[in-house]
């Protein structure tokens, strides 16, 4: 299943063509297309933070599709208007083909000095399972300034990346890289203070929508696998100090399971 398009083959057309979701149908003229997938989150803890405990954890976003995930900015005629993220892609010399509408927005991060394009992931805590009761507090439609940072295999020269910088406008994520947020950055972070002691599921998505675009807000090849996740007990010692122990995690494969990745 492709995220938000159809497939026009049994006309004989062989074109990709967006949804009704969005206002404006867009033909894709060929190009590549992205595949999202989420790296397991590495680097949990628990910290601290005025009265609040805060569980804090790395995330990275693969892209394992044919295509880069290339996002730009549109600069509204209104300044105060939000300011949009357009999709677009690019046949196999790397040339831009078509350029799609989407429900992104391209969002001025002030803690991190640089523009980020939002719906990018979810972050969310359950219980029981992966799938199970929505506990705490539920990140959703995280921004991030996409970039490749890490080769799902192999060295990462800085000469083959193809985004390595937010500051021109355009984003994105190169086949095979991946763009990772380390735990120590802002938003990378849920408040679980109200949780108890248990058994529970740190659960990132990428390309997550939201309810007016529940396939979400870009395209890509696959929408079912987008999702990570890592188990853990949350444990108190006997002076009521609370810590986290991981006992397992999602089926990964291909770099997908992210150890060893390099801080960002």
């Amino acid at each position: 299943m492709l995220s938000l398009c159809l497939v026009l083959a049994t006309l004989g057309l062989g074109k990709w063509h967006m949804s009704a979701v969005y206002a404006a149908s867009c033909d894709t003229h060929g190009g590549l297309i992205p595949d999202l997938q989420t790296v397991v989150p590495q680097h949990l803890q628990l910290i601290n933070d005025h009265q609040r405990e805060v569980l804090r954890f790395s995330n990275g976003i693969a892209n394992t599709g044919d295509g880069a995930w290339q996002m730009v900015p549109v600069i509204p005629a209104d300044k105060n208007s939000p300011q949009k993220a357009n999709q677009q892609f690019l046949d196999a010399n790397g040339n831009v083909v078509a350029t799609c509408s989407t429900a992104s927005e391209s969002v001025y991060h002030p803690a991190h000095k640089h523009f980020h394009i939002s719906g990018v992931a979810s972050f969310e805590v359950h219980s029981k399972s992966a799938d199970g009761p929505l506990i705490g507090e539920s990140l959703g439609k995280v921004t991030s300034c996409l970039i490749d940072w890490v080769r799902l295999e192999g060295n990462s020269p800085d000469n083959e990346r193809g985004y390595s910088s937010c500051d021109s406008g355009v984003q994105g994520i190169s086949p095979g890289w991946v763009d990772q947020y380390h735990m120590a950055l802002e938003g990378q972070s849920i408040d679980i203070t109200p949780i108890p002691d248990g058994t529970y599921y740190l659960v990132s998505k990428a390309n997550p929508g939201d309810k007016a675009n529940p396939d979400g807000f870009f395209f890509e090849k696959k929408l079912d696998n987008n999702k990570a996740w890592v188990r853990f007990n949350l444990l108190s010692d006997s002076n009521g100090n609370r810590k986290i122990e991981i006992t397992g995690h999602s089926a990964c494969a291909d770099g997908l399971c992210g150890e060893d990745f390099p801080n960002r």
